[in-house]
């Protein structure tokens, strides 16, 4: 499995919410094309579109008690597409596993989670393929999921915060 990516300009549509009461992350609205899910660190993942592999956004589990506090800088990122390359076809409803137990650190200043590597290169490859969610390519190798989140208590206040 390996990450690329195309830069292109693109105004995104929705925000990365995290549930206080449901310890995870959803990105709305939703794209109603995800079938299946890579998942890296406990029950977070990379929603994909199986048909073209196009990674749209993250979502899942992840309980904000396990995060790690630190004060980071958020790296700059290109805006584009970001795509998996899979040796197989993605089946919907599937998940497919990416590495080990990824750390997640928190910035509450900045309002950023990071999944992954917080220690980004001059040769990284940075690109945004969600509305503040950035993905981190280092050789092919996704590294780090970068993203703001938006704090709600439940599901119904989203709807709020999308009016």
């Amino acid at each position: 499995m390996y990450f690329s990516f195309y830069s292109k300009d693109i105004n995104f549509v929705g925000n990365l919410f995290y549930l206080n009461d449901e310890y995870s992350l959803q990105y709305r609205p939703y794209c109603t094309n995800v079938g299946t899910t890579i998942v890296y660190g406990t029950y977070t993942g990379l929603d994909i579109i199986c048909e073209t592999c196009e990674v749209v956004y993250i979502s899942g589990f992840s309980p904000k008690n396990a995060w790690v506090r630190k004060r980071m800088t958020v790296p700059k990122a290109k805006t584009g597409r970001l795509w998996v390359h899979l040796s197989n076809p993605p089946l919907k409803g599937v998940g497919i596993s990416y590495g080990d137990y990824w750390e997640t650190y928190y910035d509450d200043e900045k309002q950023y989670i990071c999944i992954g590597d917080n220690e980004t290169n001059e040769s990284d490859d940075c690109v945004e393929f969600a509305n503040n969610v950035i993905g981190v390519l280092r050789d092919g190798d996704l590294i780090a999921i970068w993203a703001k989140i938006k704090e709600v208590e439940t599901a119904k206040d989203i709807e709020k915060e999308l009016i």
